[in-house]
């Protein structure tokens, strides 16, 4: 399939799956260069905010998740409103990290940001197991298609270039 919009949602998995490995690699470097360690936690969290969720989780939000919802065979409603939960939950963890850092307790963000991580990449499991198998199994072509249209359409309206740029920046942190 030429349009396919669960290939869209696994790349961007794929992309916010890299800021694991930048996450590993701040462990205590605030002891040696704390201004460091503060800035790249920064741009982590300005990455999660604008990518993961204003792109991504925006799709899932506004296009998949109603799909899904309303498609006829659909039954199972709960899991969708734990997928918006985890949602809200890692709005959370990216203030509690930004107030941590402001604080200067930077022992309290990492623990944050470890959490979140974690976290985030269960969700990311459980959606590429469940959520996008039941998605390309309760829809048909069409409605793939449609989908993955209304996805680009929220890719222009945050602009396109911007989200480039943030896959960029995630490989270069």
């Amino acid at each position: 399939m030429e349009h396919n919009p669960l290939k869209v949602m696994y790349n961007e998995h794929d992309v916010i799956v890299k800021a694991e490995k930048i996450i590993e690699k701040l462990e205590n470097t605030w002891e040696q260069n704390p201004e460091q360690y503060a800035e790249k936690v920064k741009k982590l969290v300005e990455f999660f905010r604008e990518y993961a969720d204003g792109y991504h989780h925006r799709k899932e939000e506004d296009v998949l998740f109603p799909a899904i919802k309303d498609h006829p065979d659909f039954v199972l409603q709960e899991i969708i409103e734990e997928f918006e939960t985890h949602h809200e939950d890692f709005r959370e963890y990216a203030a509690e990290i930004v107030e941590s850092v402001e604080e200067c307790d930077y022992a309290r963000s990492y623990k944050v940001l470890k959490q979140y991580i974690g976290d985030l990449l269960d969700h990311i499991a459980a959606e590429n197991d469940e959520l996008f198998v039941l998605a390309e199994s309760l829809m048909d072509e069409q409605q793939l298609e449609t989908i993955y249209f209304k996805f680009m359409d929220v890719d222009m309206e945050l602009g396109e270039s911007r989200k480039k740029e943030y896959e960029q920046m995630i490989t270069t942190l």
